[in-house]
């Protein structure tokens, strides 16, 4: 029998905002009118938001489902790993406003800092899966997680923040981004990158970025962490195989060391093998080995576009 919203939300556990917007911007369901043209979901249309639900919430971007059939989102449903929901554990409703509209990037950032300053671990945990139910996950990466980095480490050099704040948000994170999003699988034959970053470098946050991108592009990623020898990074990717091998180096700037790490990296991999470097102190590193055979990333936005090329 059909219902009208407050029930089809309910029912199916989707705010009432997010229904709307998945009919008007993706046509994923088209629920009948009354004559005062208020909106009834029957009951196929109640499931469908359902499945829609369990899917976005591991993952798939609404843009990509929204107009399957419901029995091929019942399908895909069988093949997702689903993320359990906890209401015990939910955000403070102070930190995830409502609106006719869906949260624009920013208030995902401003949640997230809200629950690392109360060292609420699954509230900052359930702000960045709703981000990237949203806006996907490259959205989540672009739009949420690098600004939400650059202002944690921001407001803990000025003192907003608790080193401890930090270190909550940096474990987040960091686990978010060693997932891979459940449900989406690489393709057969895909092409491998091996991310890491050199030893004396240990922050990993950049290199773990780069690992979950390549990986929502389709590559087959093979992450070492931090503070490794470039030879052993070497000779992971010859024994792998790899199509590149990609090192992020964020601190310290202009090193001499960190040059000789790189040429060095340069030297033992074969030329074939594509060599990609990024991070915030790798623009220093280009001036000093411009004659390398180096693929320099400024940004995420380079880091793709590298990822792209690399891929054909």
């Amino acid at each position: 029998m059909p219902c009208p919203i407050q029930l089809a939300s309910k029912l199916s556990g989707l705010s009432q905002h997010v229904i709307r917007i998945w009919e008007r911007r993706y046509s994923a369901l088209s629920p009948s009118r009354t004559g005062t043209n208020r909106r009834m979901y029957c009951d196929e249309a109640v499931k469908r938001l359902k499945l829609l639900k369990i899917l976005t919430e591991n993952g798939h971007r609404i843009g990509g489902v929204a107009r399957l059939g419901t029995d091929e989102l019942e399908e895909l449903v069988k093949r997702v790993q689903v993320i359990p929901a906890d209401p015990t554990t939910a955000v403070p409703a102070e930190d995830l406003p409502t609106s006719d509209h869906l949260m624009q990037p920013e208030q995902f950032v401003e949640a997230a800092i809200a629950a690392s300053k109360r060292y609420d671990c699954e509230g900052l945990r359930r702000v960045l899966l709703q981000a990237r139910r949203e806006l996907g996950q490259r959205g989540m990466l672009h739009q949420v997680i690098c600004p939400l980095i650059i202002q944690v480490g921001s407001n803990w050099q000025q003192g907003v923040m608790r080193p401890s704040h930090e270190h909550i948000a940096t474990a987040v994170i960091r686990e978010m981004l060693l997932t891979p999003v459940p449900g989406c699988q690489t393709p057969a034959h895909a092409p491998e990158l091996v991310v890491a970053t050199p030893a004396g470098e240990l922050h990993e946050l950049g290199a773990l970025i780069v690992a979950a991108s390549a990986r929502d592009m389709g590559w087959y990623v093979t992450y070492l962490g931090p503070n490794l020898p470039v030879e052993e990074i070497a000779a992971c990717a010859i024994a792998r195989h790899a199509t590149a091998v990609a090192l992020s180096v964020v601190y310290p700037e202009n090193c001499p060391v960190i040059v000789a790490k790189l040429r060095r990296m340069r030297e033992l991999l074969p030329p074939s093998m594509r060599f990609i470097v990024g991070g915030r102190a790798s623009d220093g590193y280009r001036a000093a080995l411009p004659d390398e055979a180096i693929q320099w990333v400024k940004c995420l936005h380079g880091l793709d576009e590298a990822l792209s090329k690399n891929l054909r």
